[in-house]
């Protein structure tokens, strides 16, 4: 969710079956991707970046990142792309974040060889705008995470799913990607669920944001923004660089934004669910899955029951159980 995930996938060619799909031309980088299927559900996805073989082994390591994420990072979003794209400007009035970042999208997936088979939301109107302009060079990863970046900004998330002749296509979802409600007591004798734990950090922590946009010297645009509620911390300053942004009250809301998912410490939790148990099935799993849990008797958590939200997951084809991480849900 809000950005894509790397993983791998180890192949043995000393097993015949393997090698007759798995040879050089097969599987090379750049030109094929990986889809991971779990009970007739893609649950992973991604572009084949690197294959890494061993003649000793007979083993074939490859080395995948999220197939739309990854091509969006390497798209440009003006619809000029020659030398005089330094003049091409595009603006957008009169829309809600989800259209804007779905406009980006689509000219990051719109022209020769840059089509990517997504299904998008319908247009929806509302107070925001944007002007892009060529010459800052954004690739849509940059441009769409200033919005998913902003403190009333969009989750976004791209899902793989097989359509009806076979072939695969992305569903692009974007909002509030708050999915269906799982439910674990891991006190019971058999909760489906294992390895429970949580990191809490300080280290990007900050109490006063900077935020600089367009210009240099005395003319460089500098907005920042400072926390009145945090006393048992001592100051702590950041500088966060906007390049492209040249409007003041977009790079206050940038540096208040910012100021927002800094002024705390970050909670990271994470635990194993059994895909093969009753407590959840593959279809459920999805960024936004929300893991509704209880826990009494620890000397660390507090007992109780507890919402978080899943952010990524992880596994592998060998075995049922996926690992989750979590945010806090409404934190």
């Amino acid at each position: 969710m809000n950005g894509g995930t790397s993983a791998q996938a180890t192949l043995k060619l000393s097993d015949p079956t393997v090698a007759e799909v798995a040879g050089l031309n097969d599987l090379y980088p750049g030109t094929r991707a990986v889809l991971i299927e779990y009970d007739g559900v893609i649950v992973d996805d991604g572009i084949i970046w690197d294959a890494d073989y061993s003649e000793d082994s007979k083993t074939l390591t490859l080395s995948y990142e999220s197939a739309v994420w990854s091509l969006i990072a390497l798209r440009l979003i003006s619809e000029t792309r020659n030398e005089t794209i330094a003049k091409w400007k595009k603006t957008y009035s009169s829309v809600g974040y989800t259209t804007l970042i779905k406009r980006l999208v689509q000219l990051a997936t719109t022209g020769s060889a840059r089509d990517i088979p997504i299904v998008f939301p319908a247009d929806a109107s509302g107070t925001k705008s944007r002007t892009y302009y060529g010459y800052n060079l954004d690739t849509a990863m940059e441009a769409i995470q200033e919005l998913t970046d902003l403190s009333d900004g969009p989750d976004l998330d791209f899902r793989p799913r097989w359509t009806s002749n076979g072939t695969v296509e992305w569903v692009m979802r974007c909002g509030d990607l708050t999915a269906s409600t799982v439910e674990i007591n891991y006190s019971a004798d058999d909760s489906g669920a294992r390895g429970l734990g949580i990191k809490t950090s300080a280290r990007d922590m900050a109490t006063q944001v900077f935020a600089v946009g367009e210009g240099s010297g005395v003319d460089m645009l500098v907005r920042e923004s400072q926390s009145s509620v945090i006393s048992e911390y001592p100051q702590m300053e950041r500088i966060e660089q906007f390049k492209n942004i040249k409007a003041g009250s977009q790079l206050y809301d940038a540096a208040a934004s910012e100021l927002v998912q800094r002024n705390g410490t970050t909670r990271a939790l994470r635990c194993q669910l059994d895909l093969s148990s009753d407590a959840m099935s593959v279809s459920q799993l999805r960024p936004g899955m929300v893991l509704r849990w209880y826990i009494r008797n620890s000397p660390y958590f507090v007992a109780g029951w507890r919402e978080w939200v899943v952010l990524k997951y992880s596994g592998s084809i060998a075995g049922p159980w996926v690992t989750l991480e979590f945010f806090e849900k409404g934190g």
